[in-house]
This record gives structure tokens, sequence and C-alpha cells, in this order.
């Protein structure tokens, strides 16, 4: 076994953990005895979250010929790590009560679950740069921008309709990533 492989291993888990983490909880929503009150912007961020997980794990592929250091291998631990805090966050692990309203969940852990999302789509976004040799600029960093000022702006704003934009923003940012990344041609 090679480093990367050692590597990816490690990263797989957690990412691994974190899709579980949305797995769990939607299917805990799915099950749930408690009228169940959906927020549009917290479906869409379980929706992004775990669309970004997969394109996050899927990118790891370009860094097989990376010759690792333990400072670039804790800088990979640095993404998923932190998306499964914000997995853990997004969807609630108790849902008592004979009514449960999303909306409240989604504005009461707002600010750690965006502060957690900027700092992982920002690894993320670098990390070809540091780790391999990505050109500072290029197509698919419009969405990455996007991803980032969606996430600052989803800290600093508690507008519910703001909400509505932020979460469609990041969505639409991920599908061109998506498709600028890897179905157009190079």
């Amino acid at each position: 076994m090679d480093h990367f492989e050692f590597i990816l291993i490690i990263t797989s888990v957690i990412y691994a953990l974190a899709v579980a983490q949305i797995l769990a909880g939607v299917s805990r929503i799915a099950q749930s005895t408690s009228t169940i009150k959906l927020f549009p912007p917290h479906t869409i961020w379980v929706l992004n979250l775990f669309v970004f997980i997969f394109l996050i794990w899927w990118a790891s592929w370009e860094f097989r010929a990376v010759q690792w250091t333990f400072p670039q291998y804790a800088y990979m631990l640095v993404a998923p790590t932190l998306l499964f805090f914000a997995c853990s966050l997004l969807v609630p692990t108790e849902l008592a009560g004979a009514e449960v309203r999303m909306e409240e969940h989604f504005f009461r852990i707002r600010r750690p679950l965006f502060v957690s999302y900027f700092l992982a789509a920002l690894a993320a976004s670098v990390d070809g740069n540091l780790l391999a040799d990505e050109a500072l600029w290029h197509e698919g960093r419009y969405g990455h921008v996007t991803l980032l000022a969606a996430a600052a702006w989803g800290y600093f704003t508690a507008g519910r309709r703001a909400h509505y934009l932020i979460a469609l923003a990041s969505l639409l940012a991920i599908a061109f990533i998506v498709v600028t990344r890897f179905w157009l041609p190079r």
C-alpha cells in the first residue's frame, strides 16, 4: 500500500461517516411519529452536503501522484472532518415533540454550519494548488467563489428569503463545478 492509498482510506472513512450522518438523519425524519415541518433551504442543504462530499471524494483521485508528507496528509483531513461536523449539525438527532420545525433547527445551527462549510469549501478549493499543480484560477473557480460567498452570506444573514437564495446558489455552484471539472473536455 502506498501513501496515497493509505490517505485515501482514512479520508474515505471520514467522508463515509459524514454521509452516514445525513442518511441516518433523513431516515430518522422519515420514521418519526412527530409532525415534521420541512424548511426547503434546510432540505437543499442536506442535498448540497451529500453531493459536495461525493464531489470532493471523487476529486481526491487527482492526488494519486503526490509525494506525500505528513503536513499534506494532515491537510487532506481538514475538509472531511469539517464536512462531517457540518453533516452532524444539519440533521437533528432528537425529533421529540408533537411537531418538529426544521426551520427552527436550521437557524439554531446556522452559524456553526456555515463556518464549517466555508472552511471545508475553502480547503477543497485550494487543495489542487497546495498539493498538485493546479492553476490558481480556472473555470471551476467561479463555482468555488460562489460556494464561499454563499457560506459567508449564510453566516451573516438570518433572513428567511435570503436562505432560499443561498441554498439554491450553492446547489447551482456545485452543479457548475461538476460540469466544468468533470464533464467538459480539458
